[in-house]
Parts: structure tokens; C-alpha cells; sequence
């Protein structure tokens, strides 16, 4: 098979401390230590525990089955908070203590970034959902593979609804994270491509405020015809709040994420009409019956769990490509993440699928519940569905449906 992939940091098996060779030199019968890193409270918190559960559903079911290389996966959950100090404390925990060899399903991409340069001091591989276009420059060893597109393409999808709507002139504003930020030079970028603009200057704010009565103020004093929030439901909705308070009449543009029941339960009708977006998985695709089932759901035809199916992803690539492997060795690993992710191969949807192939020496192609699960070289994501949607009578109506490069 021919394998795209990137090169470990020259060195990188020479610096290994102590730490480091408990962690891989471990008896070769004991188990393997996993860390899943999740958003359970914060801004990312109606959407931890879908991915917490995925984690878990899939490593009980492995762990019935005989296992990774007949080691028992021991997966070691904690909180990030949706905070970056508060991931650090978990992540060294994981790191130091644990001992883990992987961390997977941090959310917010100011946290990834946040224990980004823990990971690569410890040689711990990374795979998560993000989607700052800053995540792979703190990738300096090759460690980090990512389930989401960048916000380079989010924000593709996003122009495009806001011109097809007939939006050229756009304020821009989110929470003073690394997200946002990313988010606000994109959309600016890609808005302006496609022959629009941002009124005024893009600005920040900080999360968690008591009031944002004053940036809703400040954006309604744009004069812009339309505005775009990238929050999350904990800022978004008081922002909202304020901008209907303040008789603001004009369109809202936001992320799927930060419109969700919470929301919609929390303003009622005021909801309706706002324009969101996000990546959505490929509703119908018999990898995603399969997570819902195995979750506990019924296929229905609509989006449901929209990042569990990413967790099921991050926890099934690395499980095997450790199986593939042979060995929790972080460069092992790297390479074969790549080699049962990327085609050529035969395609397997679980992991008990993978694995029969991987024992008969079959090359195998790794086709997932969130996306096709094809990385590039730098371990971003390829590609996948965007939905695009208008809220009316309280309910998410697509308007439109694309795949974007990642």
C-alpha cells in the first residue's frame, strides 16, 4: 500500500525519557492505557458526553472481544471543561500519571491546542475534532490527527449560504478564543473572495461575562445589514438575547453547535430564522447506522450525534492502527494511522472488522460513521458534508448540503 505520511521528528525515539519508555516498554500482556479527553461541561458540553460514550461503547465492545493484540484497552475519561487551563491539569494527569499513549476526542480547538505541547513533549499521539486553521502548527512531530475540516472550509460553505441569501456586508464577532479567531480571518477571507466584505473591524469577547448588553450594542452600531456570531451556546445565547433586546432586525449567521435544543428551548420563536451551518455525517451511510445502533439510537433519517460519530472515528482509527501496528510506539502508530485510514484497501466499518483482515495480512481501509476518514499529509481531514440550515417553528430546515475540502 502506498502510504502518504509525515515524518516523525528526527530524534524523536533517542529523546524519549523515562516516562516515555514506561509508557511504550510497557509488559507486552499489560493493558494499554487511553486517554479520552471530553467536553463535559462548558461550551462544548451538550456534546462531551455523545463522545465520552462512543469512546467507551466501542472500547467495552473491544475489550469483550479479545482486546488489542490480546491487551485489555484501559480508557481513562476525564473533563476539559471546554477550558484550555482546565485540560492542561487533565492532560498532564493523563500524561504523567496515566501513563496513556493517546489522547483522543478534545473538542474546542483552543483546548487542543491547549495540551497540544504536552502531547509532543511526551511523544503522545493526538486525534480530536478541531477546527482552527492554527491546529497544525502546533503539530511540530507529526503526532495529531484531526476529524473536522479547518474553518478555511467552514467558512467556504458559510460565505457561500451568505451570498446566495443575498449578503454581501457582514459584522463579524465571537468569543476571544483560538476558534474564533481562526473563524474571523477565514470567513473575512472567503466572504471577500466571493465579492463580499466585513463591516468594520472583526472583535472579541470574552466568554463567561455577566452582560454582553455592550457587544450586542457595538453590533448593532455596524449598521450591518446581517451579522455572524461564531460562539458557542454558552456565549451565543446571551448575545442573542441582547441583540433582539436592542431591536436588532437584521440576519444572524452562526454554527450549528451553538443553536442546539439548549437554545432553542432557552429564546423560543426568537430563534426562528437565524442561518446556521456545520459539518454533518453522511445521514443514511451504513457506517452511521451502525454508531447508532451501537449507541443506543434508530437511524431517522437526520442528523443525530453529529460529533459521537467523529469520537467513534478517533477511537476506532487508533485502536487500529495499534492493532496494525503491533505496538503503542508513537511512530508506529503515526504510520499506521495512515496506512487503514487511507485507500488503497479493502474498506471495514468496525473494528472487529479491520482486525479479522489485519491477522489475514490484508490491507484495510478504515471508512468512517463521521466521514470517509481520509487524512492529508499533515493529518488534517480530507473532506466532508457540510449541512446548511434556516430555523423555522423551532426546527433546523437544511437549505443546503456540500462536501468541502478540509
Amino acid at each position: 500500500m502506498e502510504i502518504t505520511r509525515r515524518l516523525f521528528v528526527t530524534g524523536s525515539t533517542v529523546a524519549l525519557a523515562t516516562p516515555a519508555l514506561l509508557r511504550y516498554g510497557r509488559a507486552q500482556s499489560g493493558p494499554i492505557n487511553i486517554g479520552s479527553l471530553t467536553p463535559l461541561s462548558g461550551g462544548g458540553g451538550p456534546y462531551g458526553p455523545e463522545k465520552a460514550k462512543a469512546h467507551r461503547t466501542v472500547v467495552d465492545l473491544v475489550n469483550a472481544n479479545g482486546g488489542v493484540m490480546g491487551r485489555e484497552i484501559n480508557l481513562i475519561s476525564e473533563n476539559t471543561e471546554t477550558n484550555p487551563e482546565a485540560a492542561v491539569r487533565a492532560a498532564r494527569k493523563l500524561i504523567d500519571a496515566d501513563q496513556v499513549s493517546a489522547i483522543i476526542g478534545t473538542w474546542a480547538s483552543s483546548v487542543t491546542l491547549g495540551i497540544m505541547p504536552l502531547c509532543q513533549e511526551a511523544n503522545v499521539v493526538q486525534i480530536f475534532t478541531g477546527s482552527s486553521d492554527y491546529l497544525p502548527d502546533g503539530d511540530k512531530k507529526g503526532l495529531c490527527f484531526n476529524l473536522q475540516p479547518l474553518n478555511a472550509a467552514w467558512c467556504v460553505a458559510l460565505a457561500g449560504l451568505a451570498m446566495k441569501e443575498g449578503f454581501d456586508k457582514i459584522a463579524f464577532a465571537g468569543p476571544n478564543n483560538d476558534f474564533a479567531a481562526s473563524m474571523g480571518e477565514s470567513f473575512g477571507a472567503a466572504l471577500q473572495k466571493d465579492g463580499g466584505e466585513i463591516v468594520g473591524e472583526p472583535f472579541y469577547y470574552n466568554p463567561n461575562q455577566a452582560s454582553y448588553r455592550a457587544e450586542a450594542e457595538r453590533l448593532i452600531a455596524t449598521g450591518a445589514p446581517a451579522l455572524f456570531i461564531a460562539g458557542y451556546v454558552t456565549d451565543f445565547t446571551p448575545v442573542y438575547r441582547e441583540l433582539v433586546r436592542g431591536g436588532y432586525t437584521g440576519q444572524i449567521f452562526t454554527l450549528s453547535f451553538a443553536v442546539g435544543p439548549q437554545f432553542k428551548e432557552a429564546v423560543g420563536s426568537a430563534a426562528d430564522g437565524i442561518l446556521h451551518g456545520a459539518p454533518v455525517p453522511p445521514v443514511g451511510k451504513d457506517a452511521y447506522d451502525v454508531y447508532l445502533k451501537l449507541v443506543g439510537l434508530e437511524p431517522n433519517g437526520q442528523v443525530q450525534n453529529p460529533y459521537g460519530c467523529a469520537a467513534y472515528d478517533e477511537i476506532n482509527v487508533l485502536l487500529l492502527a495499534i492493532e496494525k501496528a503491533k505496538s503503542t510506539d508513537p511512530e508506529a502508530v503515526v504510520k499506521a494511522v495512515f496506512e487503514i485510514a487511507n485507500a488503497p484497501g479493502e474498506r471495514v466499518t468496525t473494528f472487529a472488522d479491520g482486525k479479522a483482515l489485519i491477522e489475514k495480512g490484508t490491507d484495510i481501509n478504515y471508512d468512517g460513521a463521521s466521514s470517509s476518514v481520509e487524512f492529508q499529509e499533515n493529518g488534517m481531514l480530507k473532506s466532508r458534508d457540510f449541512e446548511l440550515y434556516r430555523i423555522e417553528g423551532g426546527k433546523d430546515v437544511p437549505v443546503q448540503r456540500i462536501t468541502s475540502g478540509g
